[in-house]
């Protein structure tokens, strides 16, 4: 589970970076400071959100695999029984 987790989080980082410097790059064209900071603000906030999202998909990737994971075993074990 935790290679998902960390593999959800890398992705989601990746996402979260270009959504950032996209709102950062329009508001430095127009050089307001206050203009920037907002902007950057905003694409890291809407950058976590999409990044979140992207991480929770493959911690639920994870958990799927355990639950397939043990009622295989729970399976195998009452074909043995």
């Amino acid at each position: 589970m935790n290679r998902h987790l960390v593999q959800g989080i890398i992705v989601g980082g990746l996402f979260a970076l270009p959504i950032t410097w996209i709102a950062a790059s329009d508001a430095l064209s127009a050089g307001s400071f206050p203009e920037i900071l907002v902007s950057v603000i905003f694409g890291l906030a809407a950058g976590l959100c999409i990044g979140a999202l992207i991480a929770a998909n493959f911690a639920m990737l994870a958990l799927e695999e355990k639950e397939h994971a043990v009622a295989r075993r729970r399976v195998d074990a009452h074909a043995h029984a």
